[in-house]
């Protein structure tokens, strides 16, 4: 057994509740946000990502990495025994799995078991017969899990959906960060169409030095809602949209961020883990793989300077306190950056909850010593059938992780690779989760290209 995983569970139980001797009920609900939203309020249109929700909601299958041995992982099917047999060679995946008996793609995780009789009675059956104390623990709390909490009996342990609103909207870390004197992007937090077009008056001169602007859904997640501003004209398209979604509605209440656009070296991703009695603990650091403004995966550790980690280290800590004081404790992770300059922007956004980083804490620990380097990421597949495990394992051979040698890929979720397959012949897409694990950051590259070149003969579709 793995004593690290162990370990981190403990102090994740402890931080929590309070004790070590707890089973935690794993709910690995993604994309929570979007029930943190204010129905009333107006938003610019966005693309649906339609199929691609179906693999989103599989995503759930990366709390095998996260779960202690003793704890119970929620998923929407049960997982791929090949693929636990892998997990539990390195040390993981000995959780116990509960799914509903029925998995409709269209639901995300907590829905799915809300519509399942059958799975929710075995869960009220578990909070009435367990030998040990018994919490949910979700990626992140809206009613709907609240809901699930009160119908089975478990207990949540984390905030409310009410604190978990309040403190994952991005205007609330811009008040946070003025708060506490933390630098901060020039910008604005604007709560009706008269002040974000008040808002944009005070920032204007950044178009008219040659700068950029970008408009932010404070409540968006994975690059959904973020709008990039070169110049007035775009930004006069938007409000135009806008006032005519207010004219037919009768209401001009919004929530963006206009912010100045800052060009950067690199994003940065940190997390801390705030416990009950208000202590906060540094997680650590990574670089965050953006494009489009989507997250993509983490390069870790990360290659900042003694004094720019100290930069992040401080930021960490105080943000930590301060979400305690409004209510928040558990897991939080912070978006920064640095810019072309080398200065770090320590708190873009907070998210108060669970974030990818998240997953990958027990691989990190225990498979990252120091001198190793990481590369979490997801690689696309265009498949025509049904994908199994053991075919994709033969495919990467060598260049699948093994202990002994301490370097490969490390897959940390296989049911997003099948999760948006119709029919046998239809062509769909997949997502492979996996951790390439090197002795060098060259390594990590020539790894890279290595499975991205064995992976080529599947997306080879005839």
């Amino acid at each position: 057994m793995s004593t690290v995983l162990t370990d981190f569970s403990s102090r994740l139980k402890l931080a929590l509740t309070g004790r070590h001797d707890v089973t935690f009920v794993y709910l690995n609900n993604f994309e929570v946000e979007q029930y943190w939203e204010d129905p009333e309020i107006l938003k610019l249109p966005s693309l649906s990502i339609g199929s691609a929700a179906d693999v989103v909601h599989r995503m759930e299958e990366l709390g095998v990495f996260l779960a202690g041995d003793q704890d119970i992982v929620l998923l929407k099917s049960l997982p791929s025994p090949d693929f636990i047999s892998a997990a539990q060679a390195l040390g993981f995946g000995r959780s116990r799995y509960i799914a509903p008996v029925h998995n409709n793609p269209g639901l995300n995780i907590t829905a799915s078991l809300l519509q399942c009789s059958a799975t929710m009675d075995k869960l009220r059956e578990l909070a009435q017969t367990a030998e040990s104390p018994v919490f949910l623990v979700p990626f992140g709390t809206s009613e709907r899990e609240e809901e699930l909490s009160h119908l089975t009996g478990i207990p949540l342990a984390v905030p409310s959906s009410m604190i978990f609103r309040q403190v994952n909207d991005k205007g609330y870390s811009r008040r946070l960060n003025k708060r506490l004197d933390i630098r901060q992007i020039p910008g604005v937090e604007c709560a009706s169409l008269e002040e974000l077009a008040s808002g944009f008056e005070q920032l204007k001169f950044v178009l008219e030095q040659g700068g950029r602007l970008v408009l932010k859904d404070s409540m968006g997640v994975s690059g959904k809602g973020i709008t990039v501003i070169p110049d007035e004209a775009r930004f006069q398209k938007c409000m135009s949209m806008l006032e005519k979604q207010a004219g037919k509605k009768g209401i001009r209440k919004i929530n963006y961020v206009l912010e100045q656009w800052i060009d950067k070296i690199c994003d940065l991703n940190y997390q801390i883990l705030i416990d009950q009695s208000g202590g906060v603990e540094f997680l650590g650091v990574k670089e965050s793989l953006v494009e489009q403004g989507v997250h993509q995966g983490h390069l870790m550790p990360s290659r900042l300077s003694e004094a720019q980690l100290g930069v992040i280290r401080e930021a960490a800590i105080r943000i930590g306190e301060a979400l305690y004081q409004d209510g928040y404790y558990g897991i939080a992770g912070m978006d920064a950056i640095l810019d072309e300059d080398g200065t770090i922007w320590p708190n873009l956004e907070i998210n108060a909850r669970f974030n990818m980083s998240t997953y990958q804490l027990n691989i990190q620990q225990q498979y990252l010593p120091d001198g190793y380097y990481g590369l979490a990421k997801k690689y696309t597949l265009r498949l025509h059938r049904l994908l199994e495990y053991k075919e994709l394992h033969a495919m990467l051979g060598e260049w699948m992780f093994r202990p002994e040698n301490g370097e490969g890929l490390l897959i940390n979720n296989f049911a997003t690779v099948n999760a948006a397959f119709k029919s046998e012949g239809t062509i769909f897409s997949g997502r492979l989760y996996g951790i390439i694990i090197g002795s060098s950051p060259e390594r990590l590259a020539v790894l890279d290209e290595a499975v991205e070149a064995a992976l080529s003969s599947i997306n080879e579709v005839r």
